[in-house]
């Protein structure tokens, strides 16, 4: 990333050290757009491209931001060069730069100096700037005017993005579930940090949904050198949402008419061909239509293309967690952390519990209004991951849960949403249990940690749980879970057998 030229300043929050401020009006004269190209080595794909002006002054000249997927910033130290850098500051780490001191990095006289492979400070004399012409293309001007709104939010400077990754990554373990994205975004919402429309769920949902599927790990896990492409997911996701909603798209789609009017809205005025070429780049197979999560993908491409950004070194989490509370909290940050080993008696005690509740409508409306904390009638992965922590420690283990919750919500009763409605309150607390219950038996008895069962595993998981079967009994209900013969079971359907086998009244319906 940026590398010394002198000593380095420690980074500053945004507002301190930036002298940004906002500039509606080009200053007379200046060059509207530069072309910087020629570099061959390291930083190549930083430094070479085109830069629009940002609207914005920084040391009474004008910034410039590139159009190319990641953001490099042409501007000036204020001192005596013009640099090129992954953000704006005091101009101290760069890619490259060139002695300068005038109003107009065209007009820049020298060599630029960039930092070769071998970690050394040399001219390039093959680099060079050029004018060029602003760019016409309305997306790329919609782009240019973003920067403030990204950065009010904290969505952009490196500074905001390592505290709110802190904030959301509070125990150090280096990756994030969609929980604890839910919690810290109605964290952010409620406290005023950001504005009410960026909390909508539908919303917040694909936003996930999109950062994981396009991550290098491709598990359901955030992870540190995703967490940029999260958060300008919520923000598109959301912004469009909002203004989707507002045009009336409630199938999920959008027809030509529909994408025209989005586009208006989002201060986007294209001509008639101009939005049906447009709506061609979407419209691939040609229907007609396209899906709303397509529209915001092609949008949040096409104004603020994906890149990935890395934080420094000073993010230190993963196996490290532990050393990092006790270094800044000494060592009571970390003495209440244990580990306590499950065991059948505790889930038996539990077991009694949760069917004592489900058989209580008392029990049950006062554990449906825990949960529901924010009173909207339905519940999130958040609320529920929260009331496992809160109320039933024991439950809590995450790829259960996860499991727990979409049995919940792709149940016969859901109405295919991704929330938990108050009538599938008791489907909700039975799943949680077994699937917690059965994945922690299940462990001991899956051989090749494949989530899947023959039947003498099967037969040998449902004496663990102290089902008293016979042989021909066994064998009926395997057949009944293997519906394609195939002689295999999955976890995830034989925990829904077991669920009902085991407790039928948590299918019923809680109505008051």
């Amino acid at each position: 990333f940026g590398l010394k030229i002198g000593a380095l300043i420690p980074p500053l929050p945004l507002q301190s050290c930036l002298a940004l401020r906002p500039c509606f009006s080009r200053m007379a004269g200046a060059t509207t757009a530069v072309k910087i190209s020629g570099r061959k080595g390291r930083y190549e794909q930083f430094i070479n491209g085109t830069y629009e002006q940002m609207g914005a002054i920084h040391n009474d000249r004008q910034v410039f931001v590139t159009r190319e997927a990641q953001a490099s910033y042409l501007f000036h130290t204020g001192k005596s060069r013009w640099v090129v850098s992954k953000r704006v500051d005091d101009g101290s780490a760069c890619y490259c730069y060139v002695e300068d001191t005038g109003t107009d990095p065209v007009q820049a006289k020298g060599s630029w100096i960039c930092f070769d492979q071998d970690k050394e400070w040399r001219a390039d004399t093959k680099v060079h700037i050029t004018g060029a012409l602003a760019s016409n293309d309305k997306f790329v001007k919609l782009r240019m005017s973003l920067d403030a709104e990204l950065d009010k939010l904290g969505l952009q400077s490196a500074d905001s993005l390592k505290a709110l990754w802190k904030r959301l990554d509070f125990n150090g373990n280096n990756i994030v579930s969609l929980a604890e994205i839910d919690k810290f975004v109605l964290e952010m919402v409620s406290g005023g940090t950001w504005p009410a429309w960026l909390n909508n769920k539908p919303a917040l949902m694909r936003a996930y949904k999109k950062t994981t599927l396009r991550g290098e790990q491709g598990d359901a896990w955030v992870h540190k050198d995703e967490f940029a492409d999260l958060l300008l997911n919520l923000f598109w996701f959301n912004k469009l949402f909002m203004i989707f909603s507002e045009i009336g798209g409630g199938d999920r789609r959008m027809d030509l008419g529909e994408f025209q009017r989005g586009l208006a809205q989002l201060g986007l005025q294209l001509t008639g061909p101009e939005v049906q070429q447009e709506f061609k780049k979407m419209d691939t197979n040609g229907g007609g239509q396209v899906l709303f999560v397509e529209f915001c993908g092609y949008i949040r491409n096409r104004v603020s293309p994906d890149h990935n950004k890395s934080f420094d070194s000073d993010i230190i989490s993963g196996e490290q967690c532990g050393k990092v509370m006790r270094k800044n909290h000494g060592n009571q940050g970390t003495h209440t952390h244990y580990i306590t080993k499950k065991c059948m008696t505790d889930f038996d005690a539990l077991e009694t519990k949760i069917k004592a509740i489900i058989a209580d409508l008392p029990q049950l409306r006062d554990l449906w209004h825990s949960v529901d904390y924010d009173g909207n009638n339905i519940v999130s992965l958040a609320e529920i991951d929260k009331l496992a922590v809160d109320k039933y420690p024991l439950l809590n283990h995450k790829p259960a849960l996860m499991r727990a919750y979409k049995a919940t919500i792709k149940g016969s009763g859901s109405n295919g949403d991704d929330w938990v409605q108050k009538h599938e309150l008791k489907s909700l607390i039975g799943n949680m249990f077994y699937f917690n219950k059965l994945f922690w038996l299940f462990e001991n008895v899956d051989g090749d940690s494949g989530r899947r069962m023959t039947f003498p595993e099967f037969k040998k998981l449902m004496t663990m749980t102290g089902a008293k079967m016979s042989d021909v009994e066994a064998q009926n209900d395997f057949r009944k879970i293997d519906k394609n013969g195939g002689g295999i079971v999955l976890f995830d359907e034989f925990c829904a057998y077991f669920t009902a086998k085991a407790c039928p009244e948590c299918l019923q319906a809680f109505v008051e």
